[in-house]
């Protein structure tokens, strides 16, 4: 076994005993080739996400739905007056609920007013992207406002919301 040679990180060789006319048996070992430097990079970089997924929901919804205004806009633009009109159904909403049963605090009072003014703006962002296409420069600008923002009041209401439960406990 003077001429065989193996690499040290492979396991034990057997070969098999020759028989016929002793024609030599070929044995290609390969050794894994190391991943390159960018691979590695994407591949830290998906781990952390997929690790993080619950705290960057609002980003990865605002991505989902930019690619998606992008394909209604491709395909029907004229699908913008339908969500136009379901854009004011939030502002709608939030005054209904106030002439119905007014909160009691000032802060709930505040925080549906704010979350109504919010999601009005994503339905409006969302039926004029349809329109004019979401990487219209306005459009592009106003939606990483409105994903920034929502990214924002996710990790504070996370934030809040952790604490007051261990509070509890």
């Amino acid at each position: 076994m003077s001429r065989r040679t193996r690499p040290q990180a492979a396991s034990t060789l057997h070969i098999p005993r020759q028989r016929g006319r002793r024609e030599p048996v070929i044995l290609v070992v390969t050794s894994e080739p190391s991943p390159t430097l960018t691979s590695r990079a994407a591949l830290a970089a998906t781990r952390w996400a997929w690790k993080h997924r619950r705290s960057w929901a609002p980003t990865g919804l605002a991505t989902a739905l930019l690619a998606m205004t992008g394909v209604v806009h491709l395909l029907e633009p004229r699908t913008a007056w339908v969500f136009a009109v379901l854009a004011l159904a939030p502002a709608g909403a939030w005054a209904w609920s106030m002439v119905r049963r007014r909160p009691t605090s000032r802060q709930a009072t505040l925080l549906r007013a704010l979350l109504a003014a919010f999601t009005t703006a994503c339905a409006a962002w969302l039926a004029l992207a349809v329109a004019f296409a979401p990487t219209h420069p306005a459009l592009f600008t106003a939606w990483a406002v409105l994903t920034l923002a929502a990214q924002v009041g996710w990790f504070v209401g996370r934030r809040l919301t952790s604490v007051t439960e261990k509070e509890s406990i």
